[in-house]
């Protein structure tokens, strides 16, 4: 019997020193950011303000026509 309750003891024992909880490490902020990801849509971002672009031009070509339908309409 005596067996049996050392035994009990120690499994307890074992599993409460497994079950601690171990202290918290934050993560390490890198020291540069990364280029590689800044470059990574850097494409989309050239295609996007290029059509910006064309969005605007084709507004003030639209512009110019009306004004021009108004003035050849008086």
């Amino acid at each position: 019997m005596k067996h049996i309750g050392l035994g009990i003891l120690l499994l307890t024992a074992a599993l409460l020193t497994a079950c601690e909880e171990k202290p918290y490490k934050p993560p390490v902020p890198k020291a540069e950011p990364d280029k590689s990801a800044v470059k990574l849509f850097e494409p989309q971002r050239e295609a996007l303000d290029k059509a910006k672009g064309v969005e605007k031009t084709i507004e003030q070509a639209g512009r110019n026509r009306e004004e021009a339908v108004e003035k050849a309409g008086r």
